[in-house]
């Protein structure tokens, strides 16, 4: 019977083992060069760039596999640092709107090369607007909600197919549960909004809205 403490130190080596074969696998594939892609948060002016190695026509993501033995080190600048600075992502924050400036270097330790890149991004209002919604009490999908960064106001007007104003607001998030101007639950059917910011570089948006439920279920 092997006793648990040769087990431990057996699984230990095990892992260091491991750990001292990838790092000498990575260092065995130089990497061309470097480059990042944003990913933007739909709910804040935030944007998360994932570091990229780009080997012959191939681009993939960096991984933590990559880090081990500090085969690969990350410095992430530009226009604002990182709330985290080291790693192969960072998470940027801005305050509002515009076009930033991101710089990304990566040192290969096998071949103590550093390849750096710069790239712009926009940094916008994210706004999503839904095109379904069933206001009928029943606690699944029962509200119309425009989201996005919440740092804008959002002015929205909501028209039945004859062209009646039936729902309108002004705030920063939209919420609309279904009722017209007189507190009534509008009728089903398809409705005509048209949406806009207090941002002049934000185009309007239009569209239409689909409203269903099942009229025994709606009590005005």
């Amino acid at each position: 019977m092997i006793k648990p403490e040769l087990m431990r130190k057996k699984s230990l080596l095990f892992y260091l083992s491991f750990l001292i074969l990838s790092s000498s696998l990575f260092a065995q594939t130089p990497i061309d060069t470097v480059t990042f892609r944003f990913i933007p948060d739909a709910s804040t002016f935030k944007v998360r760039c994932m570091a990229q190695k780009i080997i012959g026509t191939d681009t993939t993501d960096f991984e933590i596999a990559d880090t081990v033995g500090a085969a690969y080190t990350f410095d992430w600048g530009g226009t604002k640092e990182p709330n985290k600075d080291g790693l192969f992502f960072a998470t940027y924050e801005f305050t509002d709107t515009g076009n930033y400036n991101f710089t990304l270097s990566v040192v290969e330790k096998s071949t103590s090369k550093t390849y750096t890149v710069t790239r712009n991004f926009d940094i916008r209002d994210i706004i999503r607007v839904p095109n379904v919604f069933t206001p009928n009490f029943d606690g699944v999908n029962d509200l119309f909600i425009v989201n996005s960064n919440g740092l804008r106001t959002l002015e929205i007007s909501i028209y039945s197919r004859s062209g009646t104003l039936v729902y309108e607001s002004k705030a920063p998030i939209i919420v609309w549960d279904g009722r017209n101007q007189a507190g009534k639950i509008v009728s089903q059917g398809v409705y005509y909004y048209i949406l806009t910011t207090d941002d002049p570089a934000i185009e309007s948006m239009k569209g239409f809205i689909h409203v269903f439920y099942d009229d025994e279920d709606i009590k005005n």
